[in-house]
């Protein structure tokens, strides 16, 4: 059974995807804090680099885009030169405080400004709108030649001119009838763009793609999704009028309303299988085990037996490590939303149908990746390499803060992710009814950010009980990270 399991309150909203009931991806929005990616911005170039045929454009974020000469070429042939296929350099094309419209294609991370573009895309459940782009492109996971052929004759009699599509994987075996549909409808949300184009100031966002939950329903919802399960009145309603407004009528997805008090992360095993992804080693069922090490270059994965002796030979034995271990790192590089550079070293095998054998079972695990992938073979020193798009943040992002005694060569538990849980212990005590005053002490920064976000909520939902609350500073970050006190 394939489910997706959401939880949502006033701080964030999270969809799981349970692939029989094993956790497979993890979304995470909390409030004020959605993704960049996709965002249209009014943007001013703040500085031109020839050397490095690119720009840097001021977007009202507190780091300034990146935008390269060759993701400035459709923007130039339709406001600029009206020039196709120019080879113009960048300092020909912009100047020092000229207007441009950009799109983040990543977010910023680290030390680095979001990556932009003036190649636009407005994406749907079945197509992307290229509005600047006359070209017609097929998802690669399509694979008859008969239905590309009947895509792509369909979609250059519907696309207004001047304007390019991506049939996406969702569009196989579809009438014309839902693309008519869908392309109308991002059609005029372009237009809307345009139109706010000429007003906007600088900074301003003048289209922003929707959040987690539409996201979900848009790029996972269909057949192959047996349940969905909310813990949220508001968002169970926002999902029944979606399916209706854009399903077929035909989807088989139940969608059901949790109501129990247990928490509906804490019913699934979701909760436990977060924490486990927080860790740098992972146990197969095997007894072998795998690391995985993020670093601002690249991410490394290290398999090795562990506690698997095997029961007939080594070769055999390093085989089957290896093999599961590949189907676990396809699994927690979309449960921790690892990108980049990735390297995987494999414990060493010498047969090379062995070595094919691993290719395969990771492949097989990355198919079902919606985040583009691409692996390449062993190299000469027994290493997988292989990268994965950047998309949004690392699960870590959510849960881990930089320590402030190493300075990033470790980490600890993040400061929202602390007061999440004494929210959730909090709930838990709540009824206890010879209790009337509650205390909780902690660290100095836990404290903070409680007194900055959290604490006319935690008020609230005792007060509805007749209980006070007091938070204390312990004055120290070492020890552990909270204590809960209760007193009549």
């Amino acid at each position: 059974m394939n489910q997706i399991i959401i939880n949502a309150n006033k701080f964030k909203t999270r969809a799981v995807i349970l692939e029989n009931k094993k956790v497979m991806e993890i979304h995470i929005e909390r409030e004020g804090e959605g993704t960049l990616n996709g965002n249209i911005y009014k943007g001013k170039v703040a500085n031109v680099l020839p050397g490095m045929e690119s720009a840097f454009v001021n977007i009202g974020l507190e780091k300034n885009g990146f935008l390269y000469v060759k993701d400035l070429r459709e923007f130039e042939e339709k406001y600029l030169t009206g020039i196709e296929k120019s080879e113009k350099p960048i300092e020909d094309l912009l100047r020092v405080g000229d207007d441009v419209v950009v799109q983040v294609l990543s977010d910023p991370r680290g030390n680095k400004g979001a990556r932009v573009s003036t190649h636009y895309t407005i994406p749907g459940k079945f197509l992307v709108l290229m509005p600047n782009n006359s070209h017609i492109a097929i998802s690669k996971k399509i694979k008859d030649e008969i239905e590309r052929e009947r895509l792509e004759k369909i979609f250059k009699d519907i696309v207004p001119e001047g304007m390019g599509v991506i049939i996406r994987t969702a569009a196989e075996g579809k009438s014309i009838y839902h693309f008519e549909k869908e392309l109308e409808y991002l059609t005029k949300r372009w237009e809307e763009v345009e139109l706010k184009i000429k007003k906007a100031k600088i900074g301003e966002v003048i289209y922003k793609d929707n959040g987690i939950i539409s996201k979900v329903l848009r790029d996972i919802i269909n057949n192959d999704i047996d349940e969905i399960v909310v813990d949220n009145e508001e968002v169970y309603w926002e999902i029944i009028d979606y399916i209706r407004a854009f399903s077929e009528g035909k989807l088989r997805t139940k969608i059901k309303l949790y109501k129990d008090k247990k928490e509906i992360f804490d019913e699934y095993g979701i909760q436990k299988e977060i924490e486990k992804s927080l860790e740098e080693t992972v146990w197969l069922e095997c007894g072998g085990s795998i690391v995985i090490q993020k670093t601002e270059a690249l991410v490394s994965i290290d398999v090795n037996t562990g506690k698997n002796i095997g029961s007939l030979n080594l070769e055999e034995t390093v085989v089957k490590t290896n093999v599961e271990a590949a189907e676990e790192i396809a699994r927690q590089l979309r449960i921790r939303n690892l990108s980049g550079i990735i390297i995987i070293d494999f414990i060493d095998m010498k047969i090379e149908e062995d070595k094919e054998k691993v290719i395969k079972a990771l492949e097989n695990g990355l198919s079902k990746d919606r985040v583009k992938n691409n692996i390449i073979h062993f190299t000469d020193l027994g290493l997988i390499e292989m990268t994965r798009k950047r998309t949004g943040k690392p699960l870590s992002y959510y849960f881990q803060d930089e320590c402030p005694h190493c300075k990033g060569t470790g980490k600890i538990k993040g400061r929202r992710a602390i007061v999440e849980s004494i929210i959730k212990e909090l709930k838990e005590v709540i009824e206890e009814k010879d209790i009337s005053h509650i205390k909780i002490i902690t660290k100095k920064s836990v404290k903070e950010k409680i007194e900055e976000i959290y604490l006319d909520f935690i008020k609230s939902l005792l007060g509805n009980y007749g209980k006070t609350i007091e938070i204390l500073d312990n004055g120290k970050e070492l020890i552990k990270d909270y204590e809960i006190l209760m007193e009549r």
